[in-house]
């Protein structure tokens, strides 16, 4: 049975599911053994105030667990972990703990044995990047797989962090990334575009219609940060015959009629307010490097329902399901929201829309 390591930040039992997780599951379908490795584990969160600090409560950590003959769990719990303190002199304070994460896997034989005896490695966007030397000392012939899932510069990782990242870049076999704009982030020849997977079953399985007032045009947003809640604001005042629906752990500020805050959800559940909405919103705020969410996994998730997507104009996508506004001018939402209502779905094509099974195919075999 062949076996394979995802080193990821994210937790396996998280309601957050992320693509490593997706990709987790396309491997045990396959007949991997995997060992689902989580880094970025600390008292961090806890100062934070992170989501993640009652994960960690609730886990064993630095241990081993085999949740069943294909899956297996470690959580890398450490007292910190390297984080952007966004300041030049607290980085530089903490710097020789940066460095010091790359460390932090020894010491665990079970951990050891289970990469020695793998084929497979598959790195995720984080400060586990600092691990590599620790798996290339152990097993130089596995494939080594760079999955890109964010930009490290629009996530502001510590300077150290995103360094490292270009450094390394030619020790791994295969870099996987989301989205045509890597390509310029990360300019190297084993780069190959592979964008976002969805389960398409469950869209496809998905029946019953979540929203109460079905003849009322229903607009969806899906995320967890960077909402636009200028754009939200004028467009439920310019529209108030339309719904919005905000699904994420965002605050209801607004405690209008027609906008409705369901707070975070399981992704079953998500699933039919996006395939049954009539729009999609990509509606973000502008951050260094958003050009970036051209193919988030939530744009993958919209176009494969068909829907239009508007989105603010620093966002350029190749999909001829894109609708673009001028963040903070109300005539160019207002437009926007319009060419929505009216856009021809037919049009929105679905083929090269990969399911998770198929990108998890190209990983390995590419």
């Amino acid at each position: 049975m062949p076996k394979a390591v995802l080193i990821t930040s994210h937790f396996w039992d998280s309601k957050r599911k992320a693509g490593f997780h997706n990709i987790a599951v396309s491997l045990m379908k396959k007949n991997y053994e995997i060992l689902f490795l989580t880094g970025n584990a600390s008292y961090i969160h806890d100062l934070k105030g992170d989501y993640r600090a009652e994960l960690i409560k609730k886990s064993p950590l630095n241990k081993m667990l085999r949740d069943s003959e294909l899956l297996n769990r470690f959580i890398r719990f450490t007292f910190l972990h390297p984080v952007n303190y966004r300041s030049g002199i607290l980085n530089r304070i903490f710097f020789r703990s940066v460095k010091k994460y790359k460390n932090a896997l020894e010491g665990f034989p079970d951990l050891d044995e289970f990469i020695k005896n793998s084929e497979l490695f598959i790195f995720e966007s984080f400060p586990g990047l600092l691990w590599i030397d620790h798996f290339k000392k152990l097993n130089k012939n596995a494939k080594f797989v760079y999955r890109v899932s964010d930009d490290m510069r629009q996530l502001k990782k510590h300077p150290y962090i995103i360094a490292h990242e270009k450094k390394i870049i030619d020790m791994f076999d295969l870099v996987s990334v989301p989205s045509d704009y890597f390509t310029d982030v990360l300019p190297f020849e084993n780069v190959k575009v592979h964008n976002h997977g969805i389960d398409k079953m469950i869209f496809d399985n998905s029946a019953v219609n979540p929203y109460l007032h079905k003849e009322k045009f229903k607009f969806v947003f899906t995320g967890n940060a960077y909402l636009d809640l200028n754009f939200l604001d004028s467009a439920s005042q310019m529209f108030p015959e339309d719904e919005f629906f905000i699904l994420g752990p965002f605050r209801d500020n607004f405690k209008k009629q027609n906008v409705h805050f369901t707070g975070e959800l399981d992704f079953r559940d998500t699933v039919p307010y996006i395939k049954f909405a009539d729009a999609g919103l990509h509606t973000l705020e502008y951050t260094p490097g958003a050009e970036s969410f051209s193919d988030s996994l939530k744009v993958i998730q919209y176009s494969y329902c068909r829907l239009p997507v508007i989105a603010p104009d620093f966002i350029r996508s190749k999909r001829n399901n894109f609708i673009y506004y001028k963040p903070g001018n109300k005539d160019s939402i207002k437009q926007a929201v319009l060419s929505s209502k009216s856009f021809d779905k037919n049009i929105i094509s679905v083929d090269g829309i990969l399911s998770w099974d198929e990108l998890t195919g190209k990983i390995i075999c590419e």
